[in-house]
């Protein structure tokens, strides 16, 4: 099975002039978090939807990835992400195609969503970003970024090429244009998720213990 990888972003929320994909994260960029986990987990083939800074990563991906199949399509202009992975689907082959955000890294296992078997889109639980507060005998009880019960998407989809291929804009979002409008079977991940947006975002993964598959 195939990978396309959307990793167009910017970095300066992060507090770096390098493209979001290139930022450093316990050692390796957040990219290479990302294509050393699919490649390990059996992906034959990824393709990296870039556009920002695109020439640095693809100098990345020569000088780090020379000999496995790692391609990429670059934005001439913004096309959002479901242009982008359009773009991107025209070079994978495979009947479905794991795609993925580049700042979302999760431990989800590639061989059980692949059977699913159909357009999926995998949700996680997400924590919540501020104490909660709640009461107990009229006084405050205090619970620091709780994990909620909620599902919330987790930036990784199953997607069948041909199908999405004749559906999906030139330009557009997956978010808003797309998904709302078609069939996805959901994928409850219950493991790890971790989501790279601010600089906080990489002080916390810094003091993450990850768990073994993506050692």
């Amino acid at each position: 099975m195939d990978a396309v990888i959307i990793a167009g972003g910017e970095g300066k929320r992060m507090g770096s002039e390098l493209p979001k994909a290139l930022v450093e994260v316990k050692g390796k960029p957040i990219l290479a978090w990302q294509i050393d986990y699919l490649l390990n987990s059996g992906i034959e083939k990824i393709v990296l939807a870039i556009g920002h800074k695109a020439e640095d990563i693809a100098d990345y991906i020569k000088n780090n990835y020379s000999g496995k199949q790692v391609d990429f399509t670059i934005e001439k202009k913004l096309l959002g992400t479901a242009g982008a992975v359009k773009l991107a689907l025209q070079k994978c082959s495979s009947e479905f195609v794991v795609v993925l955000n580049c700042d979302d890294l999760t431990d989800i296992s590639i061989k059980k969503l692949g059977e699913k078997g159909e357009n999926a889109i995998c949700v996680a639980h997400p924590s919540l970003h501020f104490g909660r507060v709640t009461e107990k005998n009229g006084y405050a009880v205090f619970e620091e970024k709780p994990m909620l019960s909620d599902w919330v998407s987790c930036g990784w989809y199953l997607l069948n090429r041909r199908e999405m291929l004749k559906i999906l804009p030139d330009r557009g979002m997956l978010e808003y244009d797309v998904f709302p409008k078609i069939k996805l079977r959901l994928y409850k991940h219950e493991g790890f998720w971790k989501t790279f947006n601010t600089q906080k975002d990489v002080e916390e993964f810094e003091e993450a213990e990850l768990p073994a598959a993506l050692k």
